[in-house]
């Protein structure tokens, strides 16, 4: 599939949160420098935890994602969203 270039992350705790956004707002990946910030969240079990990535690289995977974001701790869910016209 091909990125849109955002994706979602959710932490279980919300200082991981609060972690990656203070490491990975603005870092500068192949071309594009990525926004993290929190997403509104969907349910009280995820508050403060799930964040909003844009600008990612239309080349980076969700197993990319993930294991950048992992080392701030650990993640629920994550997904990129993708094409789903041109697959």
């Amino acid at each position: 599939g091909q990125s849109l270039g955002y994706g979602f992350v959710n932490y279980v705790e919300a200082g991981d949160a609060d972690r990656a956004i203070g490491a990975l707002n603005g870092l500068k990946l192949q071309t594009k420098t990525i926004k993290v910030s929190y997403a509104r969240p969907s349910s009280a079990s995820i508050r403060d935890a799930n964040l909003y990535v844009s600008g990612l690289p239309k080349a980076m995977g969700q197993k990319e994602m993930e294991q950048l974001f992992s080392q701030y701790g650990r993640i629920i869910t994550s997904r990129i969203l993708v094409d789903q016209v041109k697959g």
